[in-house]
């Protein structure tokens, strides 16, 4: 299961912008290597909500792995006893700037301990290399996953508890979550992601469709144009029967383009 928020914006009917809503979106798989299809989308829901819709409509005690980019609310509501965290490798590594920064330690004096973080293997991995990794490589996966734990406890070695304490519980937290991937890899010799590249892309097809169409929308409107888009984006099969259901039509519509002329005599 892999989940994410975006912002958009909504506007009332009298055609006035009303604010930002939080759209967020759930990805499912049904294996290692198969792709991952939308399982449902909500708008202004929180992930407690959203965690009751799911399993209502999941086998959820089949869902192995939750990825997601930490975002407060998603593992205290979406991760059940027997699921694995994934954090996403990228977010992993900004939001770590970002906590540092709140903390008072602005960029040029963040240098130091960006590097150490930089260095940690599981920042340096992407699909490519770890597609070279072949199942008897299990030598080299216990190498890198030790050598991630023990880069790990330095940087944490490196973060004073009382000059930052959240960048302290950051990194703890994040040495599990960030490396679940290693630990399935030696169960079960396959890889699974290490980012949300796939639910970035499903946002970005599907947000780039909203501004095409409108920028502003009010939440029935959205909600609608949504179900119209994830349908035509990610079930195209269904396609024809959505046109079947709501033009009555049996084909797909043709359109032609007519051009009229005259001349003055």
């Amino acid at each position: 299961l892999m989940v994410d928020g975006t912002k958009v914006t909504l506007m009332n009917h009298q055609k006035k912008t009303i604010g930002a809503a939080q759209l967020r979106l759930a990805l499912a798989s049904t294996g290692v290597g198969d792709s991952f299809s939308p399982v449902g989308f909500w708008l202004n829901q929180s992930w407690e909500h959203i965690a009751r819709n799911l399993r209502k409509r999941l086998n959820y005690q089949k869902l192995e792995v939750l990825f997601s980019d930490g975002e407060p609310g998603i593992k205290e509501n979406l991760l059940l006893s027997g699921m694995r965290h994934q954090r996403c490798q990228w977010h992993a590594k900004r939001d770590f700037r970002f906590i540092l920064y709140m903390e008072g330690l602005k960029k040029p004096q963040q240098k130091d301990l960006l590097k150490q973080l930089d260095k940690i293997p599981v920042f340096n991995l992407d699909t490519s290399a770890l597609e070279a990794i072949r199942p008897s490589d299990v030598d080299k996966v216990k190498e890198l996953s030790e050598k991630t734990r023990q880069d790990f406890q330095e940087l944490l070695e490196a973060l004073d508890p009382l000059t930052y304490p959240k960048a302290r519980a950051y990194i703890s937290n994040l040495t599990d979550s960030v490396t679940t991937f290693f630990q399935y890899w030696l169960q079960n010799k396959t890889w699974i992601p290490i980012t949300t590249n796939a639910i970035e892309s499903a946002f970005s097809r599907i947000t780039n469709r909203i501004k095409f169409v409108g920028k502003r929308w009010t939440d029935k409107g959205l909600l609608g144009w949504l179900n119209l888009t994830v349908k035509k984006l990610f079930f195209p099969d269904a396609w024809e029967k959505l046109w079947e259901q709501f033009l009555q039509i049996h084909t797909a519509p043709k359109m032609f383009f007519l051009k009229a002329t005259f001349v003055w005599i």
